[in-house]
């Protein structure tokens, strides 16, 4: 999986895209017990991002421990052998349901009639009892769920010994999702079965092989095989990851010995069968041959999957017979899924040893088989930080690289795949002419929707998948870069590690939401060129506008979800209308397929809902949709715009101004009002301001201070009350509650007396979490100050547990990142970075946004640590110990207690009362550009900055990642995918840095 995000988006991913240490698909049934809680702990997406590559690499502690849980959870032996082509494997005699529940059609997913737009639906109760049995069949219908279309009652009399079987009408329904609630009940009163079944709608989409298509989907080959891919097929899927019947000890069952005829025509038989589908697989190796893993440093010899391949070159070698005999039929062949260094798939071993693997296949397959692609790497990061790491040995022999990107469809997904496209052509030996491949990615209803009742939770996995896509296809379409993009994952009737992900309800063998979410996409968009999105300046908006093969214009527009504690409400996102002055000849359907619009009217209104796709397919040419889209269309959100108050800067007193940043989110120009309540004590002329703002502009808004009150708790309350002209009774009211972040001219010394940091005012966050169920908080306090020489920091932390790397000073302890443990990080962005490969980017400001520094104090040991994690000339690179030094170098600083050119730091725990206090100076050679500003500073002067703090918690009661951007501005997305890492830049992962604070001379 990835970094996510996510994802969840792994060492990065966002999102979230690229998570080290959390198994994918490829591994199939083996993962172990113990990586499925990591997995659900990390969470796929908000908590993935945030820590994912720190807690991944703390596998290389428990590498041992892992393997014994394989090894009882695998029964202690290799992997059973996958199905190969299209038949089934043999498999246990089934038990024969008492009460069977299902439809005329057994996949429970029809294809509307073409001409009438609308399908017939049956329900099939099939009874298999050795008595004879009488009683009722209760069923409701609902649309989505929540709509009640309709509702029953049948008898039934089934006989003793042979099926009965019962069919009821459904009627004629048109493409959409729905549930069926059937209740099976004998005549006294028993109840045989209830349960909800999934039935799904959908309209004829494209058939055949696509090699340019980008919808890709994890075909899982367990269960019912043959059935999986015949939806997949339906569905509109044109790629699958994996061939089965390519395994390493097929292929090279011992030294020297490679794979006869008959494995390989069984290969090449599936691979054809996946081709008739008009699915193209992207072949994988799928790890090591069982007598080529290297063995843990205690001699125990893990499982294929568990550890790096112990002779490289017979490695190479397997892979050359791999691809050999099926290069013609298979062009695209992954090297290895989630290769973290020191992570669950590659549990010892160096950086450098994943490069020599890559440079050894290449210079094997490339000399025969040119045309072969070799895809590898296993999320942004990992490729930054390991396959192009700079200066290093044996960089970039790939032609494409690998992502995942699990978790929510906030931008960053987009930004990590403009930075991986950006690395493949740089630092590739061939540009990355094979594109990008997101491998995995998804969201989880169980795991990302736990606000939803249990059969709602689909709705919010469905409304993510298309964005998702989406974003994706954007950065691969500007950068003219193919995408290929994988959902995971889709199993008809049978259960395997990851199921939570399943699109298919594998207990009722009937499809979820996410099906049909899918079947619409692709019916719409196959066979599309993505020419350009549509609003680069509104945050609020996506909007994507493609030319389909005939040469008309189709679109795909949504609204964004907002952070608010979670991702999963929809009503912090953005909601409004969207009004077409000129649609007609634009049919227009919803995420499900639902029609709004036939084209036949000249204006109509469609509803905006978060991460609710509205699809437009149309006669009109792409210009004129964009026309109607852009110069032709009314958005109407019921908050277009957005208001921030902001920090103060300067001390409180005489000259004091209230802040308000206002946005406007909207693709329109807004005319607005802005009214500003003050705190108690504070008086301000005028509390109302008139603004008029470009779609995407923003204003500070400032009211001067007639009188103002100093709070000794630094809590400053502002109330803020927007119109807008011409919208009657329109109000946007909110508050916040502002802090003086400013940070003094004074000495300070590093360990010295509390009392010197009399008089400067901290700033303080809390962290609210549920343990065991009962609410905890911890209070974060905060006091910076600086001087000619150092910028200085003080922060009180909170903490059950004091959680440190005990193990840095080993050789894999050299791979443990610094906020693996208890940290505090103080990142800034006060300088434009050389090496942001996103920058001057059109979507820049809505969400590439980068930063230039990052710092992190630790206690592995001893008196405390001061890392350097970015600055300019990092390349935004992670340290590891066998890459080539830096142009800046990455790790530890020359920072001690009272000593370093670097800097100081000085850590103590008071276990008394539970509380970390971190002192450290960071000295100007590490921010020469901020001391350049200050240094010119007028006597009396503040010189404004943007940084912020972040508190990571790890151990026994750890709250995990807490941010001062969340705390004070709300969060808005950005672009740092890289680990360790301020998040991923993702809003639910502290978002961008550009919270403000003064530094007075």
């Amino acid at each position: 999986m990835t970094h996510p995000e996510g994802a969840e988006n792994h060492p990065a991913v966002p999102g979230i895209p690229g998570i080290p240490g959390i198994p994918g698909p490829l591994e199939r049934e083996r993962i172990t017990r113990k990586q499925i809680s990591r997995r659900r702990a990390l969470g796929y997406g908000a908590a993935a991002a945030a820590g994912t590559a720190a807690v991944n690499m703390l596998g290389s502690q428990n590498a041992q421990a892992d393997a014994a849980n394989a090894a009882g959870s695998a029964g202690g032996s290799a992997v059973p052998a996958r199905a190969g082509a299209l038949t089934n494997a043999a498999a246990p005699a089934v038990r024969i349901p008492l009460v069977d529940v299902n439809f005329t059609d057994t996949t429970g997913l029809y294809i509307a009639d073409a001409d009438s737009g609308m399908a017939a639906a049956a329900l099939v109760v099939t009874f298999n009892s050795t008595v004879a049995m009488t009683g009722t069949i209760a069923w409701t219908l609902t649309r989505r769920g929540t709509t009640q279309l309709g509702t029953g009652s049948s008898a039934f009399s089934a006989p003793a010994g042979s099926p009965g079987v019962v069919t009821i009408p459904l009627g004629s329904l048109s493409p959409d999702h729905y549930q069926v609630a059937v209740t099976v009940t004998k005549s006294d009163n028993t109840v045989l079965i209830s349960a909800i079944h999934g039935l799904g709608v959908i309209r004829q989409t494209v058939a055949g092989v696509r090699p340019n298509s980008p919808f890709g989907l994890g075909i899982r080959p367990e269960g019912t095989w043959a059935t999986s891919r015949q939806i997949a097929a339906r569905m509109g899927v044109k790629w699958t990851r994996g061939v089965n019947a390519v395994e390493p000890d097929t292929v090279a069952p011992s030294p020297g010995v490679f794979w006869d005829q008959s494995a390989i025509d069984a290969a090449r038989a599936e691979i054809q069968d996946w081709l008739a589908l008009g699915i193209t697989p992207i072949a994988g190796i799928n790890y090591n041959m069982s007598w080529n893993v290297e063995p843990l440093p205690n001699g125990t010899i893990p499982l294929p999957y568990q550890n790096r391949p112990k002779d490289m070159v017979a490695h190479s070698e397997m892979v050359y017979h791999s691809i050999a005999p099926l290069q013609d039929l298979v062009e695209n062949w992954e090297l290895w899924n989630e290769p973290w260094v020191h992570g669950w798939s590659w549990a010892t071993g160096t950086a450098q040893d994943y490069r020599d693997m890559t440079k050894l296949i290449w210079d094997l397959v490339k000399p025969d088989y040119p045309n072969v692609n070799l895809i590898g790497g296993g999320s942004v990061t990992y490729n930054r930080d390991i396959v192009y790491a700079i200066g290093s040995d044996k960089v970039g022999y790939i032609d494409g690289s690998v992502n995942h990107a699990y978790g929510f469809p906030d931008s960053t997904q987009y930004a990590m795949t403009k930075t991986q496209i950006k690395l493949d052509r740089k630092y590739g030996q061939n540009q990355g002419r094979a594109g990008q491949w997101q491998t995995e990615l998804g969201t989880a209803g169980s795991l990302q929707f736990t606000a939803y009742p249990a059969n709602m939770q689909q709705y919010g996995v469905a409304r993510t998948l298309t964005p998702n896509y989406l974003l994706h296809m954007l950065a691969g379409a500007e950068e003219n870069s193919p995408v290929k993009v994988f959902w995971f994952s889709l199993c008809y009737d049978a259960t395997y590690s990851g199921a939570e992900f399943n699109m298919y309800d594998n207990k009722t063998k009937s499809p979820s939401a996410p099906i049909v979410a899918y079947s619409t996409m692709t019916r719409v968009l196959e066979d599309c060129q993505l020419l350009e999105e549509l609003y680069p300046t509104a945050k609020s908006t996506w909007g994507f506008l493609f030319k389909h093969a005939d040469g008309k214009g189709r679109a795909a527009i949504y609204a964004d979800q907002l952070y608010d504690g979670t991702m999963e409400h929809q009503s912090a996102g953005y909601t409004g209308t969207l009004t077409l002055n000129n649609a007609r000849h634009v049919r227009v359907c919803d995420y499900l397929g639902t029609q709004l619009a036939d084209g036949s009217k000249s204006t109509v209104t469609l509803p905006l809902n978060p991460w609710e796709v509205l699809y437009f397919d149309t006669d009109l040419r792409p210009n004129d949709l964009k026309t109607a889209l852009t110069e032709g269309a009314v958005f109407t959100y019921d908050e277009p715009v957005k208001v921030t108050p902001l920090s103060f800067v300067k001390p409180i007193g005489a000259g004091s101004t209230i802040d308000l940043r206002v946005e406007n989110v909207s693709p329109g120009f807004v005319h607005a009002n802005v009214t500003m309540t003050p705190p108690a004590g504070w008086t301000v002329p005028g509390a109302t301001r008139p603004v008029m703002l470009a779609p995407g502009e923003s204003q500070i808004v400032s009211w001067p201070a007639q009188t103002s009150q100093v709070d000794p708790n630094n809590q400053y309350p502002i109330a803020y009350d927007v119109t807008i002209p011409g919208r009657d009774g329109f109000h946007l009211k909110g508050s916040q509650t502002v802090q003086l972040a400013y940070v003094p001219n004074r000495s300070i010394t590093v360990g010295g007396s509390a009392s010197q940091w009399n008089g400067v005012v901290p700033v303080t966050m809390s962290s609210t979490v549920l343990l065991a169920g009962v609410s905890d908080t911890k209070d974060y306090t905060f006091q910076t100050a600086w001087d000619s020489t150092s910028l200085y920091l003080r922060a009180v932390i909170e903490d059950q547990t004091q959680s440190s790397n005990l193990v840095w000073a080993s050789a894999q302890g050299q791979y443990l990142f610094p906020f693996a443990a208890d940290s505090v990080q103080i990142g800034f962005n006060v300088v434009a970075n050389p090496d942001d490969l996103l920058a001057g980017d059109p979507h820049y400001d809505k969400c590439l946004v980068s930063a230039s520094h990052l710092f992190v104090a630790t206690l592995p040991f001893g008196p405390g640590e001061l890392h350097r994690q970015l600055a300019p000339g990092t390349n935004y690179q992670t340290f590891y110990p066998t890459n080539a030094v830096l142009p800046t170098p990455l790790g530890q600083l020359d920072a001690h207690a009272t000593t370093g050119a670097d800097g100081r730091v000085v850590l103590t725990r008071d276990e008394t009362n539970k509380a970390t206090t971190y002192e450290l100076a960071i000295n100007w050679n590490q921010l020469p550009d901020l001391y350049a500003a200050l240094n010119a500073l007028p006597a009396g002067q503040v010189h404004e900055a943007t940084m912020a703090v972040q508190v990571n918690d790890r151990g026994t009661g750890a709250h995990g990642a807490t941010y001062w951007t969340a705390q004070n501005e709300g969060t808005a997305s950005g672009c740092y995918n890289f680990a360790p890492f301020w998040g991923t830049g993702a809003q639910f992962t502290g978002g961008r840095i550009d919270t403000r604070w003064g530094l007075g001379k």
